[in-house]
């Protein structure tokens, strides 16, 4: 059993003690909403029963949390078929509609003594500048419930403050509410929140130690989830509830799931729609110790001037990804950086967000990093705009594609991300402006390459096998690595997957079927395997290897079948989080060079002349030159095939 699975923490306490229903007695509800939460009183008011009864006898938690979902099956206020997400200490409901959720670590933690009074729930410490977008706040409401939280964010936000010349403002305990919350974002620069997580269906939920505040319509509509006296709300909560749009603010999702795999950002996209400039959190549960060395080295260097992607690059670069405790990988979303498709995987982040008004600096020159580059197609490479002086800051860019059914653009005023749309040549550049009139351009020539099928791929140069996809598994696909076309497996993400490849080849005694693999895997526990006949052959791959090369020979005539499998266990990935298969050859196939249809080993003009003539039934093929003339495999040899021969010979492609 993998033990660094368990360092994340767990759920802290969830105030439960026997208080007056705080929502049920607030001003302005409805009768209807009045019975609503009245209800939800009513549920968790049988279900703490039940809890109290089990931790008294002695059960263990997966008995508690079993035997609080046995009765919350039998209570008619229950909405029938609403249960999910059950594991060993959680499980979620819904009451009316209104989302809850019961978690056994959250309910269980013992509070710490020094339970912090009613009247310092709120704390402002001034600074030397009370601009608005400058402050700090601090979300903690597990400060003084959990003593798992240290003084560490409280001297960071105050530390940012000083150097922001804000306020630093703390919300926490009891004092951190929704209402409360949701009020007080749009008056940060920097928000910190410092709490536990947790997810459920397609978003995740950052907990409060109350529910004051929340009503009918948040439960209902799954921006909040009941839990009892306490309460979960997501991005979309704020988003619904703050008074004006964000600053352009900065959120650190700090030791929670606020950005958990499985809610596929949606806490970080709603912030985003609400006027947030960028969003950070973890894929998985962090540790308290993966966070803190990740915080301190991150904002101490934004501290000195650097913007968020340069940040972030060291940060990693220094402590290494995932969590240096534990399996939970840095995310940052912004305006042009989305949810990232393998979350528990490296990410390139592009947001230039800084903490700090930069000095105005001139723009005295500037080049981009590359006159020319080949991209493949649907594939991506980075351009960099080099500035003298580097930390000039008094210019705009402004990027285009000459021919976006070539190639796209993406880009700031640090880079620029070149897309390959189709096979073709194109001129992308960006226009430099300053105080909103242009003063030059840079450009970048750039060849956009064929995206080679399966086939081409896993081939060998010049082979012919002919590559499949098993049923009942994820299919592979053509990948890059270091600019070469190789086999990639297709479960990237995936928990519990496999991704299968096979061919199948006629083969004769002693013949012999070759190929290259790797593996960029979570190491022992995500495997490369290679399958003769359903029999493993050789050992597994795991972790991250280098390319080696492998010969199998056929004993005795017959059919081989092949198959590469690349299988994942329930948790996440590491690396790449796939194999990868090359070069694949059989010493009985007959192999040709793709174009060089007269057989000279050299593909010219002359060659793509004969598949013209062919292609206009003005000449006579053989098989072996109609299998070379047929460039893009697609079992016909036309003017396409002609064209494609010619770019090659003429090396375009």
């Amino acid at each position: 059993m993998n033990i660094k699975r368990f360092l994340c923490i767990a759920l802290a306490v969830l105030m439960t003690a026997a208080l007056v229903p705080m929502a049920a007695l607030a001003e302005g509800l409805t009768d209807n909403e009045a019975k609503a939460l009245s209800k939800l009183d009513a549920v968790w008011a049988e279900l703490e029963a039940v809890e109290a009864e089990a931790v008294a006898a002695g059960a263990g938690m997966t008995s508690v949390t079993m035997a609080v979902y046995q009765a919350a099956l039998q209570l008619d206020l229950v909405d029938a078929n609403s249960f999910n997400s059950l594991t060993a200490k959680s499980f979620f409901f819904t009451v009316d509609g209104m989302a809850c959720c019961y978690d056994y670590t959250a309910r269980n933690y013992q509070e710490a003594e020094n339970r912090i009074s009613e009247d310092k729930l709120v704390e402002t410490v001034p600074g030397r500048n009370c601009s608005s977008n400058t402050n700090i706040l601090l979300i903690g409401p597990y400060y003084g419930h959990d003593s798992s939280f240290t003084d560490q964010y409280r001297q960071e936000a105050q530390s940012l403050a000083n150097v922001t010349g804000g306020n630093y403002i703390l919300l926490q305990s009891t004092g951190a509410t929704g209402p409360a919350i949701a009020n007080a974002c749009p008056d940060a620069g920097v928000v910190i929140f410092d709490s536990h997580g947790t997810h459920s269906g397609n978003s995740s939920y950052l907990c409060l130690t109350t529910n004051s505040g929340i009503t009918q319509q948040d439960y209902q509509n799954g921006w909040a989830v009941n839990a009892g006296s306490a309460a979960y709300i997501d991005g979309r909560y704020i988003l619904n509830h703050a008074p004006s749009a964000l600053p352009n603010n900065f959120f650190w999702m700090a030791i929670c799931e606020g950005m958990m795999r499985q809610g596929q950002g949606t806490t970080g996209y709603a912030l985003l729609q609400a006027g947030a400039a960028a969003v950070y959190g973890y894929s998985q549960s962090v540790t308290f110790a993966g966070d803190y060395v990740y915080e301190a080295t991150f904002w101490n260097l934004m501290k000195e001037g650097a913007d968020t992607a340069e940040a972030l690059e060291e940060m990693k670069d220094i402590h290494g990804i995932p969590d240096p405790y534990g399996d939970a990988y840095p995310i940052l979303m912004s305006p042009v950086d989305p949810f990232p498709a393998n979350p528990d995987g490296p990410q390139e982040v592009n947001c230039d967000w800084t903490l700090l008004p930069d000095d105005p600096v001139e723009l005295e020159s500037y080049s981009l990093s590359a006159e020319a580059i080949e991209v493949y197609e649907t594939f991506t490479e980075t351009v960099l705009f080099e500035r003298v002086p580097d930390n000039a800051n008094q210019y705009e860019l402004e990027w285009f594609s000459e021919n976006p059914s070539v190639a796209t653009v993406t880009g700031n005023n640090r880079k620029v991300k070149i897309t390959g749309v189709s096979m073709g040549q194109t001129r992308v550049g960006c226009t430099v402006k300053v105080n909103g009139d242009p003063i030059g351009a840079a450009y970048c020539d750039v060849n956009v390459l064929h995206l080679p099928n399966l086939n081409e791929a896993a081939n060998i140069a010049g082979g012919n096998l002919n590559f499949t996809n098993p049923s009942g598994s994820y299919g592979w696909t053509t990948g890059i690595v270091d600019g070469v076309p190789v086999a990639k497996s297709g479960n990237v993400g995936v928990d519990n997957s496999n991704s299968n490849m096979q061919v199948v080849v006629e083969m004769q005694a002693g013949e012999t079927f070759s190929f290259r693999w790797r593996v960029s895997s979570e190491q022992s526990y995500d495997f490369l395997k290679f399958y003769v006949n359903n029999t493993q052959y050789g050992q597994s791959l795991s972790g991250e290897t280098d390319w080696a090369n492998v010969t199998y020979t056929a004993a005795s005539n017959g059919t081989y079948t092949f198959k590469w499998t690349f299988s994942k266990d329930q948790y996440v990935g590491d690396g790449d989080d796939c194999g990868y298969v090359d070069d694949v050859s059989w010493s009985g196939a007959n192999t040709f060079v793709p174009g060089d249809v007269d057989g000279n080993d050299v593909v010219d003009a002359n060659d793509a002349l004969i598949v013209l003539r062919y292609s206009m039934s003005l000449g006579q093929l053989t098989p072996e030159q109609i299998q070379a003339a047929d460039f893009n495999q697609d079992g016909a040899v036309d003017a396409v095939d002609a064209l494609l021969v010619l770019r090659r010979a003429m090396n375009i492609i």
